[in-house]
């Protein structure tokens, strides 16, 4: 049985940061124009990917001991400094002094996303896929379509920003990350990533084309990458998912449940900060 405590909690928030550190070496490699930088401050991590990045955030923070204003404004000061919103995820287990901090300094909350869990100890398909449907390890010629094809994904339907194609070509560089394409009629549908990390098989870059909605793409993705994660040795999956989103339906339909929600809170950057940072 798998209990959500703190020390579930310190488990998955220190493999969250030890994810951002990677995210950032590979960024650094794979698109150095950007200028891809990370903060370690108050036991977290800041992540820094560039304008328009959906990681740009701070993670980890607050969950070894407490958070005081000197933290808060390295914090404010690395995004701000950038000319960005200054942005912090963070779990229920946080030390008291970090949420007191967040309301005493003017952040506010602004979305929420469960962590999601479930062990490994027997994975199956799910029953009814389409029987046009292939899933498989990328092999490194598949892995631009792959990038392709998540931006695409993440985009819903319209055009990748270019923080959503940046993101992709992180993920399709990273070599330790093992990446899954779904193929329809020899097409390919969807994509998802798995990281295998301190006995968690982390499940991640889920995206289906709009087209190929509604077929079982994702749970096909999701239990390919299960039986990888089990094979592999480990004890526990995570995922994360929008609440009450297509996501979170297909993740419990596969045996995952919900460990904990994380609050993601932000501090706008004044305008006089914005400026300065560009050169206004």
């Amino acid at each position: 049985m798998i209990f959500a405590d703190l020390g579930l909690a310190r488990r998955l928030e220190g493999l969250i940061c030890a994810e951002f550190r990677r995210l950032a070496e590979v960024a650094g490699a794979a698109l150095p124009g950007r200028q891809a930088a990370r903060h370690e401050v108050a036991g977290g991590v800041a992540l820094w990917l560039g304008e328009g990045s959906p990681v740009n955030q701070a993670v980890g923070l607050g969950m070894a001991g407490p958070v005081d204003d000197e933290d808060m404004e390295s914090l404010e000061a690395f995004y701000h400094g950038r000319g960005a919103d200054a942005v912090a995820s963070i779990s229920p287990f946080v030390d008291p002094s970090f949420v007191a901090a967040l309301g005493r300094r003017g952040w506010r909350a602004t979305e929420f996303e469960h962590l999601l869990v479930r062990g490994l100890d027997e994975v199956a398909l799910p029953a009814g896929l389409d029987t046009r449907l292939d899933v498989r390890v990328c092999t490194p010629r598949e892995r631009p379509a792959w990038s392709r094809v998540a931006s695409l994904g993440f985009a819903d339907g319209g055009s990748p920003g270019q923080g959503q194609e940046e993101f992709g070509l992180i993920m399709a560089a990273r070599e330790e990350a093992v990446l899954v394409l779904a193929w329809v009629g020899g097409q390919p549908a969807g994509t998802g990533a798995l990281v295998i990390d301190g006995g968690v098989g982390w499940l991640s870059g889920d995206s289906t084309l709009p087209q190929y909605r509604g077929r079982g793409v994702q749970q096909a993705l999701q239990s390919l990458r299960l039986r990888l994660a089990a094979e592999a040795g480990c004890d526990l999956a995570v995922t994360e998912a929008t609440p009450g989103g297509t996501s979170q339906r297909n993740m419990e339909r596969l045996g995952f449940r919900i460990a904990y929600t994380h609050t993601e809170f932000a501090k706008p950057v004044r305008a006089t900060e914005a400026g300065a940072a560009s050169g206004r």
